[in-house]
């Protein structure tokens, strides 16, 4: 796609973003941070996430095409990103989320991403926390809506109109010394019991 139609697309977007989001009844159940901290989350979730936003919230961003559109569109719908996925400039953007939290930030991962399998935490944000001595607050989402069940990360799209309920687990530290794979799998299990609650 074109520059401009890349634009257009964008300007269509965000319209079209903005006036969902707008219309969602948010609820929140624990505690938001305020930061440095950061926020857990799985990939098809995002759209809520934009509803509930702590302030001057941080998102990594793919170096690729539709990161890139993505970028642009997250930007003007107040959100602040920095460079890079685990897939293309993973060094770049550790570098840049760890300046963030050391600035007080709050910085959102979508932990099973960018290509899944769903629900399955890379070890990414278990390093980040043990390098910046964050906390992780792992997060779940319940919306009446449609999962987009032909894509990997079902995406949640909230009916217009419908309540969104953010559930935030405490904030937890993850030891330098832990265990990578232990982490993954705890963190896993939060986002599990948050996201389909009993």
């Amino acid at each position: 796609m074109s520059g401009p139609g890349r634009r257009a697309l964008a300007e269509l977007l965000i319209w079209v973003i903005r006036a969902w989001v707008a219309t969602l009844r948010l609820k929140i159940a624990g505690d938001v941070p305020n930061g440095p901290a950061l926020l857990a989350l799985r990939h098809g979730d995002q759209l809520a996430l934009i509803k509930a936003r702590p302030r001057g919230l941080v998102v990594p961003v793919s170096l690729s095409a539709d990161g890139r559109l993505q970028a642009q569109i997250l930007t003007r719908l107040g959100l602040k990103t920095v460079d890079g996925s685990s897939s293309r400039g993973g060094a770049l953007a550790a570098r840049s989320m760890l300046r963030a939290l050391r600035g007080g930030a709050v910085v959102a991962i979508a932990v099973d991403g960018p290509r899944g399998p769903l629900g399955v935490v890379k070890p990414g944000i278990v390093r980040l926390a043990q390098w910046s001595g964050a906390p992780v607050v792992a997060i779940g989402i319940e919306a009446r809506g449609r999962r987009l069940r032909r894509t990997w990360d079902q995406f949640l799209l909230p009916w217009p109109f419908s309540r969104v309920t953010v559930r935030l687990d405490a904030a937890t530290l993850i030891p330098a010394d832990a265990d990578e794979g232990a982490a993954c799998s705890a963190l896993e299990a939060r986002l599990e019991a948050l996201s389909n609650p009993r």
